[in-house]
């Protein structure tokens, strides 16, 4: 099963036009929710629906209890200026764990940039 997202609002477009084109499923909280969602209504809307969270908001997201799975990227140009990177970042986080796995983790995206 392909992995499925949902982006924060701070997420580049760029980025979320690459990881279509890849052929994963992208659902842009801004389009769903609008400004400003509150976290914990993002994180239960992915747990609901089988998503997982990329953000950018490390310091909100890195302490909650949640079983959805969260992908956290600290260089906030990364996605914009390198979204090919980018998206092969995520991959080589999804070969190693299936999305399912992640549920419930918080994956550092830098962590995984070769």
């Amino acid at each position: 099963m392909t992995a499925s997202f949902l982006v924060d609002e701070h997420v580049p477009s760029v980025f979320c036009t690459v990881l279509r084109s890849n052929g994963y499923r992208v659902v842009r909280a801004r389009e769903v929710f609008g400004e400003e969602t509150d976290d914990e209504e993002l994180l239960e809307y992915c747990e609901d629906e089988d998503l997982l969270l990329i953000t950018h908001d490390k310091k909100d997201f890195g302490s909650h209890e949640t079983d959805a799975g969260v992908v956290a990227y600290t260089d906030s140009f990364f996605l914009r200026d390198e979204p090919e990177t980018a998206v092969r970042t995520v991959e080589r986080v999804l070969d190693a764990y299936p999305a399912s796995e992640l549920r419930g983790e918080v994956i550092w995206l830098s962590q995984w940039r070769s």
